[in-house]
């Protein structure tokens, strides 16, 4: 019988994107504090999967597209709840789910994700809760509230740590230099909001200063934008970072 029964959920190695409810929905800014919302985001841009979807999926991506479906849309929350595809494509697998007393050998689940222990009910409940206690910190690794992503058993996983900051920063320059194409590079860095403010041409700059703060603008638009190339591309792989 089920000492504690709770209903199912799912775990996912790095925080989800969470919508509120229909009453009190949350606001777009809530879903970017998730890094699946950024994976999306980045498959965006592939441009040999947007082929794919304006294919109905055919062609070499195929097989990506069974599990990510067509991301041309704007709007996040219907392509992560569809079909519960979020759940699909990035939360662990299914695990035993409650606490229960064993009735058979064949009972014992075989996951790696269970520990199976034997409690003598003849000691008194205090040492049984403490050398519980004791156990579970031994063989329990994941902090508190999360699953550590490096043990993660998700269909699709990060090569890397995420940095969602980073990720925001860098799609915002890759897609100003997409749109800006005629532009330098240095007067990409020089025009972006908020951007390398530090190193930003002023009037009154003399031009040997103008000289090296264009240098750096171009160095560093260069950069976010191969790194940012390099991330869409891996979308493709079905990889991220």
């Amino acid at each position: 019988m089920d000492i504690k029964k709770r209903p199912f959920q799912r775990h996912f190695p790095y925080q989800h994107p969470t919508f509120g409810t229909k009453n009190r929905p949350k606001p777009e800014s809530a879903w970017k504090k998730s890094v699946y919302y950024w994976w999306w985001a980045y498959l965006k841009r592939n441009a040999e999967y947007v082929a794919c979807c304006d294919s109905a999926g055919s062609g070499k991506l195929a097989d990506l597209y069974a599990d990510f479906g067509d991301v041309r849309g704007d709007d996040f929350k219907a392509w992560w709840s569809e079909d519960i595809r979020g759940v699909k494509l990035f939360a662990e697998p299914r695990a035993e789910d409650s606490v229960r007393i064993i009735q058979a050998a064949q009972d014992i689940a075989g996951d790696i994700d269970t520990l199976t222990i034997n409690i003598p009910l003849n000691l008194p409940k205090k040492f049984i809760l403490k050398r519980f206690s004791e156990l579970l910190a031994i063989h329990h690794k994941g902090e508190r509230g999360r699953q550590l992503a490096k043990q993660s058993n998700a269909k699709y996983q990060f090569v890397g740590q995420p940095n969602l900051e980073g990720l925001k920063l860098t799609l915002e320059v890759y897609d100003f230099w997409l749109a800006n194409s005629d532009m330098k590079l240095w007067e990409i860095g020089n025009s972006i909001p908020k951007f390398m403010l530090a190193h930003r041409i002023r009037p009154t700059d003399p031009n040997s200063e103008i000289k090296d703060k264009k240098n750096i603008l171009a160095a560093t638009v260069s950069r976010y934008v191969r790194k940012a190339k390099g991330y869409v591309a891996s979308t493709g792989d079905g990889r991220f970072l």
